[in-house]
């Protein structure tokens, strides 16, 4: 019988380009180990994966290191999805008892985040017509994990109160989701959907992307799904760490039509800013999804270890 991976997770704000004499200054270079470790009772073959690993480059964020390793060795081939985001797909056909995938990059991201001119100034009205654009359409309808029954619409518009303002309206339901919701591991899985997290109210930082992007989309803002990790300044520990900082991590972007698509974790009420690193976007981690294959055989009992470090260059 073929078996399926689908690895759960372990876990762009009015921005300012014009400051060059700045640049060197504010820029944050950081470097991100993950490794996953498929351990099988008995022997696997035929193991065929797509791999999204490979963090984006463009924008404030530059690439300026990749490697991906597979053990057992293979040939891997690189090709971009639907969405821009970088695939890797290979095989193994010899039967193998482990599989080894290992992804190291290096990412500069420049800071670019001014908290003192936040994007206000989009009115809801001026969302009427982004589902005929190409860049909102598929960020505007329901998704394999993202779909939205009228209580669900009734709560975002109960949460939006009067608010005629787009940024203001998303960053009230990303706070609402990080207030009602808890954080608890173990409580969903990779394929819980949104609407089980809206009657649930916890889960881990898919399930609160998932539940904000609902919550916008139910509204008409466009929203999408985001993966990659954050750098925490305080370790992971202490009063101020950072929920999923040194794992997956992920979180939403929204469409603001003064401003672009801006980043907003809900897993941690916090604009997105140089602390976050990119790798894939999406409708939602059905589309994003860091490994995703099938394989024969493997025996009755198998084990992943997923094992993430990220550290920042000190200057």
């Amino acid at each position: 019988m073929k078996k399926q991976i689908n690895t759960p997770v372990t876990e762009e704000i009015n921005i300012n380009l014009d400051s060059s004499s700045e640049t060197i200054q504010n820029i944050s270079k950081y470097s991100i180990i993950h490794k996953t470790t498929f351990s099988y009772s008995e022997e696997a073959r035929e193991n065929v994966n797509q791999v999204r690993l490979k963090p984006l480059n463009g924008y404030y964020q530059n690439l300026d290191f990749y490697l991906l390793t597979v053990l057992p060795a293979t040939k891997l081939t690189e090709y971009p999805d639907l969405f821009g985001n970088s695939v890797h797909y290979f095989e193994v056909n010899s039967p193998h008892k482990k599989l080894q995938i290992e992804s190291r990059s290096t990412v500069s991201i420049e800071a670019v985040v001014d908290y003192k001119n936040l994007p206000y100034g989009s009115k809801h009205d001026d969302l009427l017509g982004l589902i005929e654009r190409d860049d909102c359409y598929e960020f505007l309808n329901g998704s394999t994990y993202v779909n939205w029954p009228i209580s669900l619409w009734k709560e975002a518009l109960d949460v939006k109160d009067n608010s005629e303002d787009v940024f203001q309206t998303c960053y009230s339901l990303m706070t609402f989701v990080y207030n009602v919701c808890f954080y608890c591991t173990e409580s969903t899985t990779a394929e819980t959907t949104a609407y089980e997290v809206f009657n649930d109210k916890r889960g881990v930082c898919q399930d609160f992307a998932h539940l904000l992007i609902a919550y916008c989309r139910s509204i008409k803002i466009p929203a999408r799904y985001v993966s990659g990790y954050i750098w925490d300044p305080s370790g992971g520990s202490g009063e101020n760490a950072m929920i999923g900082s040194q794992a997956s991590h992920a979180w939403v972007e929204v469409y603001i039509p003064n401003a672009g698509w801006i980043g907003l974790d809900p897993t941690n009420n916090k604009i997105v800013n140089e602390q976050y690193i990119k790798i894939a976007i999406g409708k939602d981690y059905d589309d994003v999804a860091p490994i995703r294959g099938t394989f024969y055989g493997g025996g009755q009992r198998s084990k992943m270890e997923v094992k993430v470090n990220v550290s920042k260059f000190t200057k």
